[in-house]
């Protein structure tokens, strides 16, 4: 008798226990802005590989400033992995530090294909404007 509850126990726990896991990830990835990549990769192709992702800052270049801060470039790295409102802000922090600017402007464009139309857009994910005032 045990050896049959033993038998229906993993028979049953084992994927219940996992469709559980995956039900997480999927709520937290859609609560959080998290990227569908990490966390088991359980819609890892359902979007475009995050390194395709775009950060966009008028009248800069970014690659010249990952050149000059290293912190910068984990931070953009970052953004552009979990682009949330947390790290879009302290990349806007560390680029206004960096800049010396007044104020900046960051944007996180991501691509997205549309297999109907046959296109390849790029959508605004998250945006900031950032004043000196405002550190």
């Amino acid at each position: 008798m045990s050896s049959r509850r033993n038998v229906i126990f993993f028979n049953y726990s084992i994927p219940c226990l996992a469709i559980i896991v995956i039900v997480i990830q999927m709520v937290v990835v859609k609560t959080q802005n998290l990227s569908k990549w990490k966390g088991g990769g359980y819609g890892m192709y359902s979007e475009i590989h995050y390194f395709y992702n775009q950060i966009h800052i008028p009248n800069l270049s970014v690659d010249s400033l990952v050149d000059v801060n290293s912190n910068l470039k984990n931070s953009l790295g970052y953004l552009m992995l979990m682009p949330n409102d947390n790290r879009i802000k302290e990349s806007a922090q560390l680029i206004l530090e960096t800049t010396k600017n007044d104020s900046i402007s960051v944007q996180l464009w991501k691509p997205v294909v549309d297999s109907k139309k046959q296109s390849l857009t790029r959508v605004l994910v998250n945006e900031i404007q950032l004043n000196n005032g405002d550190l």
